[in-house]
């Protein structure tokens, strides 16, 4: 003995089908679940990429920096005489890297940065460095126009044993033409 009751549906070719009813009901379930699954992937796939792609589309720093730097500094354990120097990310880092050569190309220090985000849009490219007493650390670099800049990730042994005897610093800005 059959339960349930039998028709007839058209298939996708447009051939008659005979099937029972309550399986071309559960079939038309499976068919808009898996439409709903493929629009809310296709949804969120675009949100992620516009949510992580963005920060990369604003491009932090994409032309070089050419500073004149009046006082020496560290970065990461390196610390530069005052002199004129060119920083440039390296582009084959995915922006995780910057280099700061100077302009007799002696010096060339790379560096990890990661993005960061001013309230400001300076119109001159600039520095910012933290200041302990006489010392001071590069901490972070904005290009002319942009308010997406880098920020210096790794702290030197210096800064951190400052920190730790409870130094405060003073943030500067010299801004570069």
């Amino acid at each position: 003995m059959a339960f349930g009751i039998s028709g007839e549906v058209q298939t996708e070719t447009g051939h008659a089908a005979s099937v029972a009813k309550g399986k071309v009901e559960v079939n038309r379930k499976e068919m808009l679940m898996k439409n709903h699954v493929r629009t809310l992937a296709a949804a969120l796939a675009t949100l992620f990429f516009v949510t992580v792609g963005a920060p990369w589309l604003n491009a932090q720093i994409t032309n070089e920096m050419r500073a004149q730097i009046d006082h020496s500094f560290v970065i990461g354990d390196t610390t530069l005489p005052p002199g004129e120097y060119t920083f440039r990310m390296l582009q084959e880092s995915d922006l995780a890297v910057m280099n700061v050569t100077s302009e007799d190309h002696k010096i060339s220090e790379d560096f990890i940065v990661r993005e960061t985000i001013d309230d400001h849009t300076p119109s001159h490219s600039e520095l910012v460095f933290r200041k302990y007493g006489n010392t001071e650390f590069l901490s972070k670099a904005f290009e002319a126009g942009s308010t997406i800049g880098v920020e210096v990730t790794e702290t030197s042994r210096q800064e951190a044993r400052l920190v730790k005897q409870h130094q405060h610093a003073t943030e500067h800005t010299e801004a570069q033409k």
